[in-house]
């Protein structure tokens, strides 16, 4: 087979047809070339042209129905996301120097620095241009920078080494090492967009929570995710086993555990009460929220930051006991803050700033009294399909928290109550979730004489929340409940 194993890919062939027409040379470039050496279906593709990728993508992307984003007017580098079934990710960049070959021997790392012509990418076996001997780099498992000012010259390249690690299980060679702990705090300069971009492939990575103390070793945490850093050293009392930053890392790795369905790793337990919704929960954390991330990775980064508040609203009582109260509510705002600077969309600023807010609530619930179905309706109205991340998210907290120290019986409470709100979510939402509305606003203010305002939705609500109990079926009976009210 040759290198470019998705020849028969109209998609892939009709980008590279326009390609063709429309430059007078263009080469497939990075990871792709590299992860094909590796033996890999990758289904992002990197293509580098001489001048003017910006509009070359737009146009491409309205010549073959893809989704256009700018990444760096700096860099004239632009990005193209299509829908399922193909899912490719096309990146497009201007080269870095007068040929393929300066631009080459100008990128960040050996096993990036490879080529493919496009005019004989479809060959059997067409050439791989390979200033840099990054195959030998790959042979051997090694990520080396291409020269010394690597990361001088391009600082998100920092972060893009620890994403290599993650991805690719390469080992950072010594002296790049050294390089990188050098020039660390260099990764402030580049823009936020760029940041975020290999920062999600950090986090979506396997592994997430070992990546992210790397970078902590690194040194790039501190400027990259400072809430995150200063984490290190709060302490927390009973049942909490670690301190914060321990306890985040733990709880992302749980969270990463439990929201892989449907191939989740469950204990015994876990599979009796999770498992009959597998295939809904893989369909919810598959479900891409923005620029193919996904809920699962938003899930890790919920984890990540659920915490964040505790720093602020710390007190210790007098009997010593360390209290965070509110740290949700807090650490929802500042979640929100984090990824707003990141330039993450603000659907995943939202759906990230839900689930802080509410990682508590299912415990909660638990201690409050029976969650009837007045309970499960507030909480699904509040949370939205956010309320399915709150209580997987909740669960990871649990694990984390308490270690091997989490009693059976509090365990099996907790994935009780996620198997009732699962059920209640998949099976009845009509009768519990999001039942049919009996009546409108306007038979409020027409049988109450009330003017418009915020009595007449508080109305609305209480005649859900009876119908949700079973006490009212038809509009007839909603009627009445309005009038007796």
């Amino acid at each position: 087979m040759g290198l470019m194993s998705y020849a028969q890919d109209e998609l892939l062939k009709r980008i590279i047809r326009f390609l063709t027409q429309a430059v007078a040379s263009c080469y497939i470039s990075g990871g792709y070339v590299r992860d094909l050496v590796l033996g890999r279906q990758a289904k992002d593709i990197d293509f580098v042209v001489p001048a003017g990728a910006i509009p070359l993508a737009r146009r491409l992307a309205d010549d073959t129905g893809g989704a256009f984003y700018a990444l760096d007017e700096e860099t004239d580098a632009a990005r193209i996301v299509y829908p399922s079934p193909s899912r490719w990710v096309v990146d497009l960049a201007a080269m870095r120097g007068p040929d393929i070959l300066a631009d080459l021997r100008a990128r960040d790392f050996t096993v990036n620095a490879m080529a493919v012509d496009i005019r004989d990418c479809f060959e059997p076996e067409p050439t791989i241009i390979d200033p840099c001997a990054g195959q030998s780099d790959l042979a051997a498992g090694i990520l080396r920078a291409t020269s010394e000012q690597a990361f001088r010259q391009d600082a998100v390249r920092l972060l893009r080494a620890v994403r290599f690690v993650a991805t690719l299980n390469l080992r950072i060679e010594p002296r790049t090492e050294s390089w990188l702990r050098r020039d660390a705090d260099l990764i402030t300069r580049p823009s936020a967009e760029r940041k975020r971009q290999e920062l999600a492939l950090i986090v979506a990575a396997q592994g997430a929570a070992d990546h992210l103390r790397r970078m902590d070793e690194l040194g790039l945490l501190q400027h990259v995710l400072p809430k995150l850093a200063k984490l290190k050293g709060v302490t927390q009392s009973a049942p909490h086993i670690h301190d914060v930053f321990e306890h985040t890392l733990v709880t992302i790795a749980q969270a990463e555990r439990l929201g892989a369905f449907p191939d989740a790793q469950l204990g015994q337990d876990e599979e009796e009460f999770l498992s009959p919704f597998s295939a809904e929960l893989g369909e919810h954390f598959g479900q891409i929220v923005s620029e193919g991330r996904t809920r699962a990775t938003l899930l890790k980064f919920a984890a990540m930051l659920h915490d964040v508040g505790k720093p602020s609203t710390r007190t210790i009582e007098p009997d010593g006991r360390i209290l965070a109260s509110g740290h949700d509510s807090a650490g929802s705002g500042i979640a929100e803050a984090v990824l707003r600077r990141l330039r993450f969309s603000a659907r995943e600023i939202r759906l990230v700033g839900t689930i802080v807010k509410h990682h508590m609530r299912p415990g909660r619930l638990l201690k409050s009294g029976p969650v009837t179905r007045r309970v499960i309706y507030r909480f699904f109205r509040d949370t939205g399909d956010a309320g399915i991340d709150v209580l997987i998210l909740a669960l990871a907290d649990q694990l984390a928290t308490r270690g091997e120290t989490l009693e059976r019986d509090h365990w099996r409470d907790y994935l009780g109550l996620a198997q009732l709100m699962l059920e209640s979510y998949y099976r009845k939402p009509q009768e519990v979730v999001d039942p049919p509305r009996l009546v409108t606003g306007q038979d409020v203010m027409s049988e109450l004489g009330l003017a418009p305002g915020p009595r007449v939705g508080e109305l609305l609500e209480t005649v859900r929340e009876a119908q949700v109990e079973g006490q009212l079926q038809t509009r007839e009976e909603a009627l009445e409940f309005l009038r007796r009210l």
